[in-house]
């Protein structure tokens, strides 16, 4: 790595309390409404001492004229309990939440407005709206008796009205259910041999895993062998615990793992991978926007692999001081320019970007 350079510009981010360490955070990306200031988003707990909680939230942005930093309100619109930490999460259509738990089970809320004010938290808000759960199904376990964490899941390309769901989890095994139908679609019983931290799925014949060994996987779902398995010849055996595709070059692929480090990834070639950065020390509490534009590979027959080097990658860092805690989730509205995330501080953490 002695090749790769960075610059920090550190940003600073608000804070609002949730009363509870936050796991995931999730814009809801179903609606685009243009024309409003308001954003729904959802927040997840988990490591709660009594129960992990849901928060449907509500923020609008106040303009006070041009060139002037929006205010931003946020309200809590909704609460519900969860079972288990809550491990992933999303907003599907006709007012639908899916989230995952690390007691194996894939949930389904439906989003009710119920114009009352039944729920009364001074710490968080006032609510008007329910989460109803709709759908609990304990999909992932090491035995019958024993659970295993769902700790990710992915929806299949267009079929959003009639969602097939592909989960993974610790105990190594893909798992294709449909939220209408009470009958698993598909198990890959072998998808791995350690547990299995991400998935994407970019494309109808494409599932992508990332897991605690290092590797990405990829299958084709109507298969039960992966048809291209890789790592990252940086950080050998060093576990990757997020993936993200590009919104529109679904080859494009990121990976971060324990170490803090960033590896970008073209699925048409996986030799090796593309770019790669380090905009973390480990869990250092921040958030690392990498710009690799200006990125410069350098590869050498005596690196190890012929891994990935390069120069004048560019690193801003987002955070505040006081905050030495992992930051765990983060989502992004680009319409809002709202940048949201959630860790152990028991803080929402926010800002315009």
């Amino acid at each position: 790595m002695d090749n790769l350079s960075s610059t920090y510009d550190l940003l600073g981010l608000s804070t609002k309390s949730t009363g509870g360490k936050i796991s995931k955070v999730r814009f809801d990306n179903t609606k685009q409404e243009f024309e409003s200031n308001e954003v729904l988003f959802a927040t997840g707990s988990w490591d709660t001492p009594k129960e992990n909680t849901l928060l449907l939230w509500n923020v609008e942005q106040v303009s006070f004229g041009l060139g002037e930093q929006p205010s931003l309100t946020f309200s809590v619109l909704g609460k519900t309990t969860h079972e288990g930490d809550v491990t992933d999460m999303r907003f599907i259509g006709d007012n639908i939440l899916l989230t995952s738990s690390s007691n194996g089970s894939l949930n389904a809320f439906q989003i009710i407005n119920t114009n009352t004010s039944d729920f009364m938290d001074q710490s968080v808000g006032t609510s008007n709206y329910q989460l109803q759960m709709i759908m609990n199904r304990r999909l992932h376990s090491f035995t019958d008796t024993k659970n295993a964490s769902l700790n990710s899941f992915a929806i299949k390309p267009h079929s959003i009205n009639d969602p097939l769901v592909a989960t993974v989890g610790e105990d190594g095994r893909i798992v294709i259910v449909r939220i209408e139908d009470s009958v698993k679609d598909h198990v890959i019983e072998d998808a791995d041999a350690s547990s299995i931290k991400a998935i994407l799925w970019p494309r109808s014949n494409e599932i992508i895993l990332a897991n605690g060994c290092g590797q990405l996987r990829i299958f084709d779902p109507r298969e039960n062998k992966p048809t291209t398995i890789c790592h990252d010849p940086i950080n050998i055996r060093v576990p990757i615990n997020c993936l993200a595709f590009h919104p529109s070059k679904v080859h494009k692929v990121a990976s971060g793992n324990n170490k803090g480090g960033v590896t970008i990834w073209d699925t048409r070639k996986l030799t090796e991978p593309e770019k790669h950065a380090q905009p973390h020390n480990s869990r250092d509490g921040t958030i690392g926007a990498v710009n690799f534009a200006d990125f410069t590979p350098t590869f050498s027959s005596q690196d190890s692999m012929n891994a990935v080097k390069g120069q004048n990658v560019t690193i801003r860092k987002i955070g505040f001081k006081s905050n030495e805690l992992p930051i765990n989730s983060i989502d992004y509205h680009p319409h809002s320019k709202l940048l949201i995330s959630g860790g152990d501080n028991e803080n929402l953490l926010y800002t315009l970007i």
